[in-house]
């Protein structure tokens, strides 16, 4: 066995890392996971509510082609519902159905009422996402809105105890109306302005969400009430 010169054990030696060059690497990767956490963890964010946006603006599409090819009235609702610690009420779910009519009794004193038939599953937000309740941000859910309930059942569609909801009703004709409270078996409905038929979705900061207050990032959804057609603005994108 050739014995090794000092020079070359020298040079071998002069490759190696320290545990000084080792700990400062380290604490360089430490500092930049830090720095770039918020932004990492903004960019996920918009991710995540650009995609709530875009699924609840593709649940309006078909609640109006499902109307136009069944030929009949198709409601999609909005469900208020607390946070996972039961404080903060904001739409949080939201639910395809269908409105058919259907005969109570018999003869002289049958009754024609409207029954909900379930279109699709509850689809629940993601978590840190909502529909903002604010009137001038969502003036389509405007108004204190129905209580959610569901026959032969202690809670609603919604799933959540006393859980409130609002609606927009899409007909065979194409129009879109606001959902109001049933006389006599059918819900009112009411055309609004399409300076008021919008809602907006964003991420839940703890507080009431208004105006003044509202993310950078929000996704609103415009639905014309004449021809059910829908649009979305995106400017914090």
């Amino acid at each position: 066995m050739i014995p090794r010169s000092p020079s070359s054990t020298r040079t071998h030696a002069s490759r190696a890392f320290s545990l000084i060059e080792m700990l400062v690497v380290v604490t360089i990767i430490v500092l930049l996971l830090v720095f770039s956490s918020p932004a990492l963890s903004r960019t996920l964010m918009a991710s995540k509510l650009a995609s709530a946006g875009e699924t609840v603006f593709g649940a309006i599409s078909e609640a109006q082609q499902m109307a136009y090819a069944s030929n009949v009235p198709v409601e999609l609702r909005f469900f208020k519902v607390p946070d996972a610690f039961g404080s903060n009420p904001a739409y949080r779910s939201y639910q395809v159905f269908k409105i058919m009519q259907v005969t109570d009794g018999a003869g002289a004193a049958a009754n024609v009422k409207e029954s909900i038939e379930p279109a699709n599953n509850l689809v629940n937000l993601p978590e840190g996402v909502i529909i903002v309740s604010d009137d001038a941000l969502s003036p389509a859910l405007m108004g204190d809105g129905l209580q959610d309930t569901k026959e032969g059942a202690s809670v609603g569609y919604s799933g959540v105890p006393n859980a409130v909801y609002n609606a927009w009703r899409f007909m065979p004709d194409g129009t879109c109306r606001k959902v109001g409270k049933a006389t006599s078996g059918f819900a009112s409905l009411e055309f609004q302005k399409l300076t008021e038929s919008f809602l907006t979705v964003t991420i839940e900061s703890g507080q009431a969400i208004s105006v003044q207050n509202l993310p950078k990032n929000f996704f609103t959804i415009q639905v014309d009430p004449f021809t059910g057609k829908a649009r979305s603005y995106k400017p914090g994108f």
